[in-house]
């Protein structure tokens, strides 16, 4: 009996001393818990942070590219249209001898070559040529100059005096055109004029 009285001793202190071990291990695992929440909430506004500084900086370089191409498009469209008018008025020359003739034609041909060479540089930075001829009147890409009597049909760019350019489809600089001539009255024509203008 008394082997079994020492047993119970024993073991009460133990059963007694259980609950307060449980509950703080208890409460330093919530602890532990809110403490891993906190640093995952953390980490996960450091990372939506960051995804938004990659974004604007993606942006913002972005810009800058556009904002270069339209400077450097600035300072070369002189030189572009200086050369697309020497060629177009290049003068026929018939009373050169056969040889200077055929290097007449050469170096024509070699000013045409660098001219397609400036144009595929062009597109190749994203840079393109506004298609006039042909299309229909757009004010956002042309501008009228303008009307000329003919077979096309009213509002039908019919000559090009100066290419435009887009970079990236923004408009640095319409095309001035010639349009086919309307049953239009004056004021719808300047309407046109006037707001082509203003882009």
């Amino acid at each position: 009996m008394s082997t079994a009285n020492n047993q119970d001793e024993l073991e009460l202190p133990e059963d007694s001393a259980a609950p307060a071990g449980d509950e703080a291990i208890s409460a330093e695992l919530q602890q532990a818990i809110a403490q891993a929440e906190e640093n995952l909430n953390g980490w996960k506004r450091a990372q939506a942070e960051f995804e938004n500084f990659r974004k604007r900086s993606e942006a913002e370089t972005k810009d800058w590219m556009q904002f270069g191409k339209s400077q450097a498009l600035a300072h070369l469209l002189p030189v572009m249209d200086s050369l697309s008018q020497a060629l177009t008025y290049a003068p026929e020359l018939p009373e050169l001898t056969a040889e200077d003739a055929k290097k007449y034609a050469s170096w024509k041909n070699g000013l045409f070559g660098i001219s397609k060479q400036l144009e595929s540089a062009l597109a190749d930075a994203g840079i393109q040529v506004i298609d006039a001829v042909g299309k229909q009147f757009d004010p956002h890409l042309h501008e009228a100059i303008k009307e000329i009597e003919g077979d096309s049909p009213p509002g039908t760019v019919v000559e090009q005096y100066q290419p435009g350019y887009q970079i990236d489809g923004k408009v640095i600089r319409p095309a001035q055109v010639g349009i086919a001539k309307s049953g239009l009255s004056k004021d719808l024509s300047s309407d046109l004029s006037n707001e082509s203008n203003k882009q």
